[in-house]
């Protein structure tokens, strides 16, 4: 059976796109932007620290960041759904 797995996107920010294929290695690639140069890559939770560690120390990164998404509440509601259903009582 399938087992659920725990991933992190990470935003690698590099000199040259040329390197995208190598990032290949580390995760998932999910996005490319040739414009701002920055590749989104998906990686398993459990190997975060670690391949961002990695990531930082090769030459031809700028810079590796962390999406929040996790943070973020995804249940909300929002206020003009409660006015909307006062007034429909009304």
């Amino acid at each position: 059976m399938y087992k659920k797995v725990e991933r992190q996107a990470l935003y690698v920010w590099v000199y040259s796109m040329k390197w995208k294929k190598k990032l290949q290695h580390y995760g998932t690639v999910r996005y490319v932007s040739p414009k701002m140069k920055y590749i989104m890559i998906y990686v398993n939770s459990s190997r975060v620290a670690e391949v961002k560690k990695e990531l930082v120390s090769k030459n031809y990164v700028k810079r590796v960041t962390m999406a929040h998404r996790k943070e973020l509440d995804e249940h909300y509601v929002l206020k003009d759904d409660a006015e909307r259903k006062d007034k429909l009582e009304e």
